[in-house]
């Protein structure tokens, strides 16, 4: 990190005459990786180095960035030119260093490739027990992650952590056709518990033999943790401050108001241990704080960087997030929705009857701004009584996010880790399906 802390210094040098305000972030990644098939598996290692400039000249904002030999002297020469039709700059970087995050325990940073693939082979092997014609493909990669961030106003902070994605695939032969489940699991400080990924990937594959039926109307919709962490995109939008200062946010003047289920608290947790997107600080450097979004249903605030809260006349809610060479947004770190603490973990049985949405092929038609939604669910799997009975093909379910989620049945009982998300299964009353 030595090297990338000198040219960030240079930068910020290079930035002194030129502009009124200046920040330098950096990322170095080192990885490794195991390609999972069937046929073969490969190894893989690599790093990668990365800078990013934001500067303030004649009152507005440019952003530029750069993977690999990132030469000063170009970087503010391309951040200049960006300022020419950037935004207005109507904050000030901040000036106290955030503190250094304590040490928490860790076992990817030792994780080698075979104890990665003998990973591998122990979900197979539990796959198997479900589904014994079962194979897996997919990609584990891990590794660790630095980041700094230095300004023109005296911030200085870095951080170091280890992160984990696995993203699976499992195929299996029946006598409709190919059925195949997937998921993908990012962690930090350590890989997925073996039995979850289990759960996740082989209840779409665990009913072979099943007979097609129909489903159209308005239906009880029970939704995975993966087909709920797409539902929650909208959320994700819905609570940006930058849509609030837009003027575009469904939930503007809703604040203490009830807007979903009493039965839904759903949290941003960036202090979350293991949490893929955890972090002590966002990308302004402004320390990061967990906070409850909705809690029984009640909005409780938006997110904000530091753009959108002066836009709105709020404070940063340590919420800025951004890739390389582009501008600050507001964003979700891990979201977490809390299980019911009266529920099952058998979210079918305690729905009763209705439509298993185990996946979400593709979000298309929808408006995630507004909170509409139109999800090509492929197949879902009927139940009654709590227990799978059929498969419908080609559903399609539509609504508004706000609506579905105030009509929640139940949360399920257990959470299961989906991308950066942790979720239960979640039953909703009166989905419109096609």
């Amino acid at each position: 990190m030595e090297r990338t802390a000198n040219t960030a210094v240079e930068i910020l040098e290079a930035c002194g005459n030129v502009s009124s305000q200046a920040e330098v972030s950096g990322i170095e990644r080192e990885y490794s990786s195991i390609e999972y098939s069937p046929v073969q598996t490969v190894d893989g290692t690599g790093s990668r180095r990365g800078l990013g400039l934001r500067m303030t000249r004649n009152g507005k904002l440019g952003v530029s960035g750069q993977w690999g030999n990132v030469l000063p002297f170009e970087l503010v020469d391309r951040a200049i030119s960006s300022c020419r039709y950037g935004p207005e700059a109507t904050f000030t970087f901040p000036s106290i260093s955030p503190e250094s995050p304590p040490e928490v325990p860790d076992t990817l940073g030792t994780l080698d490739h075979d104890e990665a693939r003998n990973y591998l082979n122990l979900i197979l092997d539990g796959i198997r027990l479900r589904a014994p014609d079962a194979s897996l493909t997919g990609r584990i990669s891990w590794g660790t992650d630095r980041f700094l961030i230095m300004n023109s106003t005296g911030l200085r902070a870095s951080y170091t952590k280890t992160r984990s994605s696995t993203s699976l695939t499992v195929s299996v032969p029946s006598r409709e056709g190919l059925l195949q489940s997937g998921c993908t699991i990012e962690t930090s400080c350590s890989l997925p518990e073996v039995k979850d990924v289990v759960e996740v990937l082989a209840l779409p594959v665990s009913f072979p033999g099943l007979s097609p039926g129909g489903a159209v109307g308005r239906k009880r919709v029970v939704l995975s943790p993966t087909a709920f962490s797409v539902m929650l995109q909208g959320i994700r939008n819905g609570v940006s401050g930058r849509l609030l200062a837009r003027g575009a946010s469904p939930l503007e003047g809703m604040k203490g108001k009830t807007v979903l289920s009493p039965s839904l608290t759903i949290r941003d947790m960036p202090d979350l241990p293991g949490g893929a997107a955890s972090a002590p600080f966002d990308s302004e450097g402004v320390p990061a704080r967990n906070k409850t979004l909705f809690e029984d249903g009640v909005f409780q605030g938006f997110i904000h960087d530091l753009a959108s809260a002066a836009a709105s006349g709020e404070v940063s809610t340590g919420s800025s997030g951004r890739n390389l060479g582009e501008h600050s947004r507001p964003v979700c770190t891990n979201l977490v929705v809390d299980p019911s603490r009266d529920a099952s973990s058998d979210t079918l049985a305690e729905t009763g009857s209705g439509l298993l949405v185990t996946d979400i092929l593709s979000a298309g038609g929808g408006d995630t701004g507004s909170g509409q939604f139109t999800f090509d669910c492929g197949r879902v799997y009927l139940f009654r009584r709590g227990e799978i009975c059929g498969y419908y093909d080609g559903c399609v379910i539509s609504g508004n996010i706000y609506d579905a989620l105030s009509r929640v049945i139940t949360p399920g009982g257990k959470q299961f880790r989906c991308g950066s998300d942790i979720l239960p299964f979640i039953s909703l009353d009166g989905v419109s399906v096609r």
